[in-house]
């Protein structure tokens, strides 16, 4: 089917600049963008169906590079620090995810509001349960959203009620992952939760599967003083918390390090020399009072920076949010510093949530901004009240819709070409 799309298109770079398309034309036949156009005779243009957006924002569908499916019920809720947080709110809401029903609708209503915010793209943590992960990845499947899910590993200093036995858990993984990996839209992510819930047998045995296997790997990385200082305790041989990581071949270039607040160089270097991935996630981190990362240093320095929304440690599922809040709080970190190198533009931010984050994940070739034969991946927002009647200049546009905090919700999101969502 061909259709035509009109709006205001915000187009990404890989060299963190945004396009302006100003009142353009989208073609898309088959769920691929086959023209783009200033001006066209629409009567001599053919197509099935038309969707003018006059004067709304389209934008690529956004790519969350890490978040908990079942923590979403627990957005907001709860105080103290990571450590706590886990043991008095979260692991509790993990452990009824062994109710079928209690899972299956949590996982709807977190892919429900995922889509409404206008992601198409995440990387997810599943419940431990092994039930539970197949029912994500079930629901993800029907959602249509490309879904990178990982079962998390969690065979030590776990509750009881969650802790797994470690033969089982890896015949888990392979159980899972023949089932649903590289199914449809959905890719199977070794998950070993963090170096605190593993024993060195799991983590041996995942960077083994990894090496062989060629799967994405998700973990957490020094979010956390406390949790740096008991990973010190559980492995005191190894002198930092990345080389836990990376003595069981768990660093690679398809390897996701969520937070990465507390490095020294020593650990920055090692995680560039193995090209991995860094998740930042601005809101998780000042909710749970872990720190501020310095995402500009760390692109500066060549690392690989996408964002995360990390729910529920972050409290929206939206990574328009998530990108607004990397601006503001490197601003903060920038005065606290007295560095301006430490800021990060939100020109930046949006091409980290977009075409970076694509090319993290090795599908820009096929999604991440606006470019002939890619699948319209597409998210469509209405301007504030006050924004729309205001004379924007193009360079505006962008910092309008991401500081349009009093709703964030999409009025249109497309999944290849399919109009998935709509309001």
């Amino acid at each position: 089917m061909r259709k035509l799309i009109k709006g205001i298109f915000l187009n990404p770079k890989s060299d963190y600049s945004v396009e302006v398309l100003n009142n353009y034309y989208l073609l898309i036949d088959n769920g691929k963008i086959e023209q783009i156009e200033k001006n066209i005779e629409i009567n001599e243009v053919a197509f099935d169906v038309f969707y003018d957006f006059g004067d709304r924002i389209i934008i690529p569908g956004m790519i969350d590079l890490h978040t908990h499916i079942p923590q979403f019920r627990a957005a907001g809720i709860g105080k103290g620090e990571l450590l706590e947080w886990l043991d008095n709110y979260i692991f509790p809401l993990e452990a009824k995810f062994s109710e079928k029903y209690f899972a299956e609708d949590s996982t709807k209503l977190f892919f429900k509001h995922l889509i409404s915010k206008g992601t198409t793209t995440a990387v997810m943590y599943s419940s431990p349960q092994k039930q539970a992960c197949e029912t994500a990845f079930e629901i993800a499947d029907e959602s249509q959203v490309r879904a990178y899910i990982g079962l998390p590993l969690m065979d030590r200093n776990t509750p009881e009620i969650l802790v797994q036995n470690t033969e089982q858990v890896i015949n888990d993984i392979f159980s899972i992952a023949k089932k649903w990996h590289k199914k449809n839209k959905c890719e199977f992510v070794l998950t070993p939760r963090f170096a605190l819930s593993c024993t060195e047998e799991l983590l041996q045995k995942v960077g083994e599967i990894a090496e062989t296997d060629n799967f994405f790997v998700q973990t957490h990385l020094a979010e956390n003083k406390k949790e740096v200082q008991e990973v010190k305790l559980q492995f005191p041989d190894i002198e930092n918390y990345t080389s836990v990581y990376d003595r069981y071949n768990l660093l690679t270039p398809k390897t996701l390090l969520a937070h990465c607040i507390f490095l020294n160089d020593e650990e920055i270097e090692k995680i560039n020399e193995r090209n991995c991935i860094i998740a930042h996630c601005p809101t998780s981190n000042k909710f749970l009072r872990s720190g501020i990362m310095r995402a500009n240093k760390y692109i500066n320095a060549g690392l690989k920076v996408g964002l995360g929304t990390d729910v529920a440690g972050g409290y929206c599922l939206s990574m328009l949010n998530e990108a607004m809040e990397a601006c503001e709080v490197s601003k903060l970190l920038s005065v606290q510093n007295e560095m301006h190198d430490d800021v990060l533009e939100a020109e930046s931010a949006f091409c980290l949530s977009t075409i970076k984050a694509a090319e993290f994940l090795e599908i820009s070739g096929e999604v991440g901004n606006f470019e002939i034969g890619k699948k319209f991946d597409a998210a469509v927002f209405e301007l504030s009240e006050v924004h729309k009647i205001t004379e924007l200049k193009e360079d505006e546009l962008l910092r309008a819709l991401m500081y349009k905090i009093d709703n964030r919700t999409a009025k249109a999101v497309f999944i290849d070409g399919n109009l998935v969502y709509h309001k």
